[in-house]
This record gives structure tokens, sequence and C-alpha cells, in this order.
């Protein structure tokens, strides 16, 4: 028997997700580092949707990093992060889950245990403390939605940003 395709269309359906990724101070001190990084996210299918070179005030990292205050490595933190330029990037992916993937290349955020769990992870190969880790994902789009607004607060997102979830 034969079946008779001809008038069977398909379609594929992509979405585009977003998620926010910070380049820390410790990355941007060295451009080699830093262009590897921005060169391991395109090679990943992210794509570039808004950048911009920062820098912070006390103030403002305090903000960013508000749900860390009383912990130990709050202070510490913040100061590393008002300490110098950033790049904050809002990233692109045609997948169903850009924030988890683009935390999936950052790794553990202890830089030991990036080493002893995912050899390639960004904070493995690039990080130095658990501070000075190289790199910031946002871990859900709840939190994407708050850090957005503090990082890029005049940016306007796409219509369509992760409407999925």
């Amino acid at each position: 028997m034969r079946l008779a395709l001809d008038h069977v269309m398909f379609y594929r359906v992509t979405m585009t997700t977003f998620t926010l990724a910070i380049l820390k101070p410790d990355v941007i001190s060295n451009p080699v580092t830093h262009r590897t990084i921005l060169s391991l996210i395109k090679s990943a299918g992210f794509f570039i949707q808004h950048e911009e070179m920062l820098s912070w005030s006390r103030n403002e990292a305090e903000a960013f990093y508000v749900e860390h205050t009383g912990r130990f490595f709050h202070q510490r933190l913040v100061e590393f992060m008002s300490s110098g330029e950033f790049h904050a990037l809002v990233l692109g992916h045609k997948t169903h889950d850009a924030i988890t993937k683009w935390r999936e290349m950052l790794g553990p955020t202890k830089c030991y245990a990036a080493r002893a769990t995912d050899r390639e992870c960004i904070r493995s190969l690039y990080g130095l403390t658990d501070t000075r880790n190289a790199g910031h994902g946002s871990d859900s789009l709840e939190s994407f939605s708050r850090e957005i607004k503090l990082v890029f607060p005049d940016y306007q997102l796409p219509e369509t940003m992760n409407k999925h979830t």
C-alpha cells in the first residue's frame, strides 16, 4: 500500500529564549579570556541580543545581589563586582530554555567543584575563586526578569521573550 504524502506539510516551530549573562571583572581584566568566552558563547548557538560594558557602584552591586545579604560571601561579592568593569549581555538561543543552557555552560558556582565535576565548563577553565568565578547567569525566569531591570533599566525585551514558561 502506498501513502500519498504530497499534501502533508511539515512545520518546524522555533522559539527563541533569552537569559542574562555577566562576564565578571576577572574575565574583563584578561582580554584573551574575554574573547575566548565570547567565542564559546557563539559556538554554543547563542546570539547577543544586547550588550554593554558596565561598572557598578557599591550600592548597585548590593541591589543586584540583595538575595545574598547576610551570607558570608555577600560583602566580598559586592566589593568584587564594584571593583571594575564587567560585560553584561542578553543572550538569545533557539531552544526552550536559554537560562538552563547558559548556566550549564558556566558550570557549578564554586570553581573547585567545577574542576572536579565538569572540566570543560567556563568556571572550571577560567574561574579563579568562588567569587571571581568568571560569570553570572540568572537561575530562573523570575531572577532574569528582576536582574535585567537592574542591569539594563532602559532596555526593552522582545515581545515574545520567554513566553513558553
